[in-house]
């Protein structure tokens, strides 16, 4: 028999089954790789200045009824990093799927997919930016809900990630179920966080004379003391620019994120994994938030982790402890 076109074409569509593509889950080991997103897995929604661009995010939906969405947010980014968010999605994808929960990542401003605007990516790069497109796209799944949802969410961040999903834990404290927090945990201010890390550089790395740099005379000078770097700081505070940087962040970063809230311990009322590696910079000011979230009695565990730094992706035996802890915490 022969097909035409006119056959096919008049054939119900209805008896074609098309499955629509999905991300799929892929973990890096340090190149990021090209990837195409399906268009079917990419969301926009406008921010709240119509003038400006809209949101980009991904979501990729268990096949399975009364799931909890969980919102992941990602580490900083440096000028000569800029990256898509979609690389972190795909890096837990598996985990969140193994569980059956959905999984939402928002892109900062200046980023679409394998696309990115690096001058308005640097203009609008800052911590209570980013903590608003959460907000703003949390807020459409809120009024439009996915099919199957339970009306929860689960909040994971990672390093910046981490005062994002803490903050984001407390304005929807109704609706969490539990939040993971990797290496972002911490009470201290940015001011006290940036110094300690600027001292680590000082301990561990080298100098080009092969010396210590906490060692070396000729290189010292160049690494500011702590009045200098007070005097940094306050430059920053008081001229928000994006032409000027210190350790490859720009002032108007670094003005934002010492201007950016506190913890709100009180609002801390569902389980919060803090994940902390005993060699990383902030480890004081993580045991420091434990401590704090405890007197005010949230549910807080603390995985304090012996031999790891600031990089957990580096430690798939915690990544998975840290699953193995929300699987039994929500009997998923």
């Amino acid at each position: 028999m022969k097909i035409t076109s006119t056959a096919i074409n008049n054939w119900s569509t209805s008896n074609i089954q098309v499955e629509e593509e999905k991300i799929t889950p892929y973990k890096y080991v340090e190149e990021l790789p090209h990837y195409e997103i399906p268009q079917s897995c990419r969301f926009t929604v406008s921010r709240p200045d119509l003038q400006a661009p809209d949101i980009v995010y991904y979501q990729s939906i268990p096949e399975k009824e009364g799931f909890p969405i969980a919102i992941f947010c990602t580490g900083s980014s440096t000028k000569n990093s800029i990256s898509s968010v979609i690389h972190f999605h795909r890096y837990f994808l598996q985990e969140c799927m193994d569980l059956g929960i959905a999984m939402v990542t928002v892109e900062r401003w200046g980023v679409d997919g394998n696309e990115h605007n690096e001058t308005e990516f640097m203009e609008h790069y800052t911590r209570t930016q980013r903590l608003e497109d959460h907000k703003t796209v949390i807020d459409h799944l809120k009024s439009h809900p996915l099919e199957g949802w339970n009306g929860k969410f689960i909040f994971v961040g990672a390093s910046e990630g981490g005062p994002l999903i803490t903050a984001l834990t407390a304005d929807y404290n109704e609706n969490t179920a539990a939040t993971i927090n990797w290496s972002g945990t911490g009470d201290w201010s940015w001011r006290e966080e940036l110094w300690a890390f600027s001292q680590k550089i000082l301990e561990t790395a080298k100098c080009p004379h092969s010396i210590t740099l906490g060692e070396c005379e000729s290189c010292s000078k160049t690494f500011p003391s702590r009045q200098d770097y007070d005097t940094l700081m306050d430059s920053a505070i008081s001229n928000p620019t994006i032409e000027k940087d210190f350790l490859e962040m720009t002032y108007r970063y670094h003005a934002d994120a010492m201007a950016f809230s506190p913890p709100n311990y009180q609002k801390l009322t569902h389980p919060f994994l803090v994940v902390s590696g005993a060699e990383d910079f902030i480890i004081e000011s993580s045991d420091a938030f434990v401590q704090k979230a405890k007197e005010a009695e949230a549910p807080v565990t603390y995985l304090r982790v012996d031999g790891m730094d600031h990089y957990v992706r580096k430690r798939p035996d915690i990544i998975a402890r840290s699953f193995e802890w929300l699987k039994a915490t929500l009997n998923l």
